[in-house]
């Protein structure tokens, strides 16, 4: 009898870690097509839950739909299968991990996906804005989850490599603590930006106030961000600390900058301090337009993929440091010491 249980622990960490990938994959097609959604105004192309103009969902002819259901249907396909995805994961879970924490993180996944169905049913069933804002705020979080199960399950995490940094090694330790700044910071920017998305449709009569304050806010946070996101992004690459993570946080950023500027001109009109230089652009509420309603989804979605890197770059150096993380088993440990 072998005293080593990496052969089994391979097994299960490869099918934990194809499903969480799936579900990750899913969930952000998902959010694109949520995006185009809000953008589209698509929301309530359907007046009924859980069916589509009177039939169970499942068996709705979607291809046959146009426009708005077209649009409003697909979302809740995907929905549907971010939500059997995450049902996998949590028995794959359940009948091959070691790791009992692991197990109930994918118990809290499911939930998740549960908790986001309910608050779409229920922002169509009530025909209520303020409850499609909370489903926007809440959609980057469960993406953030998926993101992390990615990270537990993948065979880094389960091998604890490279294992090379201390505790007391002060520049790794900030660079983790930066990492997690800039995430409460990027989440707090989703749902200030969802706040700006949503408040004119409410119905509110501080709605117009709740816009005003919403907007300027958000701006101030984007510079805020934009400054903890680029030092991040820098400080990965010159210490070679989650080198891919930085690139893509600078990538990123800059990306998300120019397409929130675009957004704006494409939703609102050009500020009235820039028609002085370049003249009025007549681009305002066409975000029916292939070409707007991309720039602003992409906007969107670009505010979740930089969450969701800097969450995997603060839980991979958390792991390193070992720091706020669930501790090493003895089983990860024969692991670590088999793969050396």
């Amino acid at each position: 009898m072998s005293n080593n249980p990496a052969p089994n622990h391979r097994v299960s960490k490869n099918h934990a870690h194809v499903w969480a990938w799936l579900l990750f994959c899913a969930t952000l097609t998902l959010l694109v097509v949520g995006g185009i959604v809000t953008t589209t105004d698509s929301g309530m192309a359907f007046r009924d839950w859980m069916t589509s103009d009177g039939t169970f969902f499942l068996t709705y002819d979607w291809l046959s739909s146009e426009g708005d259901k077209f649009i409003e249907h697909g979302h809740r396909l995907l929905g549907a299968l971010a939500g059997f995805l995450a049902i996998g994961l949590f028995v794959v879970c359940y009948l091959t991990e070691d790791r009992p924490w692991v197990t109930k993180f994918s118990l809290v996944i499911l939930a998740g996906v549960i908790l986001q169905g309910i608050l779409g049913g229920a922002r169509v069933v009530f025909d209520e804005r303020l409850l499609a804002l909370i489903h926007g705020c809440t959609g980057p979080l469960f993406f953030a989850l998926t993101a992390a199960m990615v990270v537990v399950t993948s065979t880094w995490w389960r091998q604890n490599k490279p294992a090379s940094l201390a505790a007391d090694d002060a520049m790794p330790r900030r660079t983790f603590q930066l990492a997690l700044i800039c995430t409460g910071l990027t989440y707090a920017q989703l749902v200030v930006g969802a706040i700006v998305r949503h408040s004119p449709d409410l119905t509110s009569q501080l709605a117009a106030t709740v816009f005003r304050v919403a907007v300027y806010f958000h701006v101030l946070l984007a510079f805020v961000l934009l400054g903890h996101v680029l030092l991040l992004g820098m400080r990965c690459l010159r210490t070679g600390l989650q080198r891919w993570g930085g690139v893509g946080l600078l990538g990123l950023v800059l990306v998300q900058l120019a397409l929130g500027m675009s957004t704006w001109v494409v939703k609102y009109g050009m500020p009235m301090w820039a028609t002085r230089f370049v003249g009025e652009w007549t681009l305002v509420n066409r975000k029916a337009d292939v070409i707007s309603s991309a720039i602003i989804t992409g906007h969107m979605v670009g505010g979740s993929l930089i969450l969701v890197i800097s969450l995997m770059i603060a839980l991979r150096l958390g792991r390193q440091l070992r720091v706020l993380l669930p501790r090493v088993t003895a089983s990860e440990t024969r692991i670590a010491e088999a793969a050396q």
